[in-house]
């Protein structure tokens, strides 16, 4: 996949599927999160009006930023999107398999008032269970683990 087709394709999803409208819905306007594929290619989410959107560029002041190689791309442009919480652990396997990472860039307390635990919570009980199988069976050890990701 080229990289505009890396970023069409990840616009298109995280645009359109239920399960990123409904998650990202969450996050407070004019915060981004910053998504890189690969090495090159900067990309700015956010929401207006309850509605993500997704620019080719360097996200601005981003809260979090998760770097994915492009096959992480492929994978999961193939998941249907429907269910936030399907859709994070699909997320969080490939955090498991290396093949995304997952950086805090903005403070603690700024992910807690941004919306970002709220987006967690919208992955309901299955997504729960699969954080709780890897050791954060709870908002604290969540919230706990989160302050581990900044860097």
């Amino acid at each position: 996949m080229s990289e505009q087709e890396s970023f069409q394709a990840l616009k298109d999803f995280l645009e359109t599927k239920p399960a990123s409208i409904q998650a990202l819905k969450y996050l407070k306007e004019k915060k981004e999160i910053s998504i890189i594929i690969g090495d090159q290619l900067h990309c700015a989410v956010y929401q207006v009006g309850k509605k993500p959107v997704v620019e080719k560029r360097v996200a601005k002041d981003p809260d979090v930023e998760f770097r994915m190689n492009p096959s992480s791309v492929e994978t999961l442009m193939k998941h249907p999107g429907q269910d936030v919480g399907e859709l994070g652990i699909a997320v969080l396997k490939e955090v498991l398999a290396g093949n995304i990472g997952i950086r805090v860039v903005g403070s603690f307390f700024a992910i807690l008032r941004n919306g970002y635990i709220d987006i967690i919570r919208q992955g309901g009980a299955g997504f729960l269970s699969f954080l709780g199988k890897h050791g954060l069976s709870s908002i604290p050890k969540i919230t706990a683990k989160i302050k581990t990701l900044k860097r």
